[in-house]
């Protein structure tokens, strides 16, 4: 059988259960990337849906993706286009019986397989980016619970737990790989990030399976998982949380691998709060993709998912100071600065430039979560999307939106004004 392992947000090799089925079921594949052109236009917010820093950390990973793959006698083929026609065109052109892929629960990637199957192609989808596997989840998605904390109690009440990270189907060392000669190359644009809490400038925090593993072996040797709870809210530095969002977020490691290693660290050197807290937070990112599979496109209405008839504001020139760095508050300034430079902030100023963007300035909190997409390194439709709606008062949460009293954030996170006066 002739096949199409299309990547997603999967870029990796090891624990990819769709790309495993794929070798087990294919004698031959053609192993395929599309860079969709509809994130490289503008927003209706009138700038780019995705800037240099993620493109750039995509590459690298492209790049490691193409190196593992070339371990096997692989290669990788790489587009630029429309997802869906250049599939189909593929699928016609090399007489493909199937295309495998992760699938991903958000309304633009649904959409994209459903007109794939429109086009009568055959397409093998499988749930895999989260902890647990979709038969591992204990109740209906009408049942989720409208608040995290009685998600968490329900997922460690029955005691569910992931299943082990996968290695590559050994297979994949006798398939035969198919090249196609129109494929195209991808550009490393480089650039300094040296600045930055997450330098994907310096080889260790490179895109790419290889980097994250090694990022994860690095991590667990340390004292870092002992501690992570009384540092998670530092705004600056390489070491002050996991920094395994922009990994998980393009799929170079998996929220299984991050578990498998918390688990091992909590049976071999110590289980307290804060290795806790690292397991707290991956459920937060699950619960985040229940509540998009839930709810669908409704995330991305004005009102979100609360009930809220309230009018959403918004004011073009208050957004622009923020979104420039150039508002009356230096410390939203610096953290804004942080973000356009380097495409990464600590979750803690995030929290507070949302806050401030929604509260302060009267700015729609589409337009925050729309910069936010086209800026970080790590981006997650899931996580970004579901953290704005909660700051906004547009999620699920009854008590409504999340003010924060911004002298009181200073205070207490920046007291010296040495992040501020680092990036202004």
């Amino acid at each position: 059988m002739k096949s199409i392992y299309w990547f997603r947000n999967d870029l990796r090799v090891d624990d990819n259960l769709s790309l495993n089925e794929a070798i087990e079921s294919s004698d031959e594949i053609l192993f395929v990337y599309i860079q969709d052109v509809k994130n490289l236009n503008d927003t209706e917010w009138k700038f780019t849906r995705m800037d240099s820093h993620r493109k750039l950390y995509i590459s690298q990973g492209l790049n490691a993706l193409q190196e593992r793959l070339g371990s096997y006698g692989h290669s990788l083929n790489y587009y630029l286009g429309d997802t869906v026609g250049g599939l189909n065109n593929l699928v016609k052109k090399f007489q493909i019986d199937r295309i495998y892929c992760e699938s991903i629960d958000s309304h633009e990637e649904l959409d994209e397989e459903k007109r794939l199957r429109d086009h009568k192609i055959d397409l093998y989808s499988l749930y895999q980016s989260g902890l647990f596997l979709n038969d591992q989840i204990p109740f209906h998605l009408n049942d989720l619970p409208g608040v995290f904390t009685k998600f968490r109690k329900d997922i460690e009440l029955r005691n569910i737990n992931p299943i082990k990270p996968s290695l590559v189907n050994e297979k994949i060392n006798a398939i035969i790989s198919i090249v196609d000669e129109e494929s195209i190359t991808f550009n490393l644009q480089q650039k300094d990030y040296s600045k930055s809490s997450f330098p994907i400038s310096e080889n260790r925090f490179f895109g790419g399976e290889d980097k994250g593993f090694k990022y994860l072996e690095y991590y667990f040797s340390s004292n870092k998982p002992a501690t992570y709870k009384k540092t998670r809210n530092e705004l600056m530095g390489t070491g002050f949380s996991t920094k395994f969002s922009p990994w998980l977020a393009t799929g170079y490691i998996s929220a299984r691998q991050v578990y498998d290693f918390l688990l091992s660290y909590e049976s071999n050197v110590i289980k307290n709060e804060s290795t806790y807290w690292i397991f707290f937070e991956l459920l937060w990112r699950e619960y985040f993709r229940l509540i998009f599979k839930k709810y669908g496109k409704k995330i991305f209405h004005k009102h979100g998912l609360g009930f809220s008839e309230e009018k959403v504001r918004h004011s073009p020139e208050n957004f622009e100071l923020w979104k420039e760095g150039r508002t009356h508050s230096d410390f939203i300034n610096a953290g804004m600065t942080e973000l356009k430079e380097t495409g990464f902030l600590s979750n803690r100023m995030r929290q507070i430039v949302a806050s401030f963007l929604v509260n302060e300035l009267s700015c729609d909190w589409r337009a925050g979560a729309a910069w936010f997409e086209s800026q970080l390194i790590d981006y997650d439709v899931f996580s970004n999307h579901c953290n704005w709606a909660y700051i906004s008062g547009h999620g699920t949460d009854p008590r409504g939106g999340r003010h924060f009293n911004l002298m009181k954030q200073k205070l207490m996170y920046d007291p010296q004004e040495i992040y501020e006066k680092y990036w202004l």
